[in-house]
């Protein structure tokens, strides 16, 4: 039984307990009270027997997930996929065959190139390095679509797991063939977790070389801004209670700015501003690596684990003055809260709504930068929200411009001032009011830095 059977039979067996527990408690009340009081007594026990089965789903699902992904063979899948999701180039895939799958479980791999066959990387296994294994791998699988599948002992299509000597991937026109005898003893769920993880991956490998294809051979800088511009979200979620608008204007066509707010489930959402030091196709590589590591992370709850992802993405890509200030958090709806990281983030702002008018807080930082030295202690905060709160997320674009004085926007009373005025309104029209301060501000100067505003309004909390 895979993971998925298991949690589908928990759930639905603690469902049928909870609909058997309500219908036999309020049939008992029904016995002993009037009408009225039995509708009211049937109602309060649905919502406990409701609340109850949800929290015994979750203890016995953590059970189920536990047992299932314990066992070794799984894990080893499952840390070469986290390993794939902080990758970013063939190189990084090939070292992470090495460490996680040859050397721990003597996993041998084959990689090629979907089109042309050509052979990318093979293992020095016997198995592997033998033509007729390619050959044959070629003949019963170059044809086949997108997907994963598992292989058997005459290297063709198995129907499972069970009886496999091995699996393949086939992913934006690359074939990964891994080939082994453990896959018995694998959770089914963590080969399509690994498939998961390739596609993105491959994705990434693939804008990425077109990013420094463009910049080295056609020079065609609008071709990059529009690459760059891909890793950043299209449209932003419209979760619950959380009122969600951007404004994003870079300087030049490539910027070192970036933003996300990704939706982790019904209350739970990651907001994601940074800067990234310098200008140019560096700065614009590392944003997007910066963007795709935390878009692919398997908890986008785990804001310290985020970060030592980013700081050793930024580390791996081997530029000595790059680095990144950012500011990361999970605002809560149903726990009311923020939770936070500031990796020296130019001042974030909370504006609430109290009895004597709107108040602006600052949110100072917890951390130094990220990717420029080691990392000593991350430190996340966690402060209440509530209704009709403002989470302002700005790079220095906004704090730190300047008018013909040489006064800094962010140091004037005009700013706190401007932001209070118009806390009162929506996301969307927030953000616009604050763009439009800061053109008023610096009149006929010109920007000297990209401008990204991101806001969340915080919806009416007790309904």
């Amino acid at each position: 039984m895979t993971y998925r059977t298991s949690r589908s039979a928990v759930e639905a067996g603690t469902t049928a307990l909870a609909a058997a527990a309500f219908l036999i408690v309020p049939f008992v009340a029904i016995a002993s009270l009037d009408f009225a009081w039995a509708v009211l007594v049937g109602a309060a026990v649905f919502v406990v027997l409701y609340a109850f089965r949800e929290w015994v789903f979750d203890a016995l699902d953590r059970i189920v997930y536990r047992s299932r992904f314990k066992r070794s063979e799984t894990r080893i899948i499952m840390e070469f996929a986290e390993r794939i999701g902080v990758s970013f180039t063939i190189l990084d895939l090939v070292e992470a065959v090495r460490e996680k799958l040859e050397k721990t479980a003597d996993i041998s791999v084959i990689l090629v190139k979907s089109n042309t066959w050509e052979v990318i990387y093979q293992s020095s296994s016997a198995s592997a390095s033998d033509p007729l294994t390619l050959e044959t791998l070629e003949r019963n699988f170059r044809e086949w679509s997108e997907g994963f599948c598992f292989i058997n002992e005459d290297l063709a299509l198995a129907n499972d797991n069970e009886a496999a000597r091995g699996f393949f991937v086939n992913a934006k026109g690359f074939h990964v063939f891994f080939l082994t005898r453990l896959c018995p003893l694998i959770e089914l769920e963590a080969f399509r977790t690994l498939y998961g993880e390739l596609r993105i991956y491959f994705d990434r490998v693939i804008t990425i070389s077109d990013l420094f294809e463009v910049a080295s051979l056609s020079k065609e800088w609008e071709l990059i801004a529009e690459t760059q511009r891909s890793f950043l979200p299209r449209t932003l979620p419209s979760p619950a209670k959380l009122d969600l608008a951007v404004v994003y204007r870079p300087l030049v066509k490539v910027s070192g700015d970036y933003y996300d707010a990704i939706q982790i489930d019904e209350s739970r959402t990651l907001l994601v501003v940074g800067d990234v030091s310098g200008k140019g196709l560096a700065a614009a590589l590392i944003m997007g690596i910066i963007v795709n590591t935390v878009r692919v992370a398997l908890d986008k709850s785990d804001l310290e684990g985020l970060v030592k992802s980013i700081d050793s993405a930024v580390r791996e890509m081997g530029f000595d003055d790059k680095y990144t200030v950012m500011f990361l958090g999970v605002a809560d709806t149903q726990r009311r809260s923020l939770r936070y990281v500031n990796a020296a983030m130019a001042d974030p702002l909370v504006i609430s709504q109290t009895a004597l008018g709107p108040k602006v807080r600052r949110l100072e930082p917890t951390m130094g930068l990220i990717g420029l030295v080691p990392l000593e202690r991350i430190v996340v905060e966690e402060i209440p929200i509530r209704t009709d709160e403002i989470i302002l997320l700005a790079s220095d674009g906004v704090t730190e411009v300047e008018d013909g004085a040489g006064a800094r926007l962010g140091e004037t009373e005009l700013f706190e001032r401007s932001l209070a005025q118009a806390s009162r309104l929506g996301a969307s029209d927030f953000v616009s009011s604050v763009s439009g301060m800061l053109y008023s501000f610096v009149g006929d100067k010109p920007l000297k830095d990209d401008v990204t505003i991101l806001a969340a309004k915080v919806g009416r909390l007790w309904d």
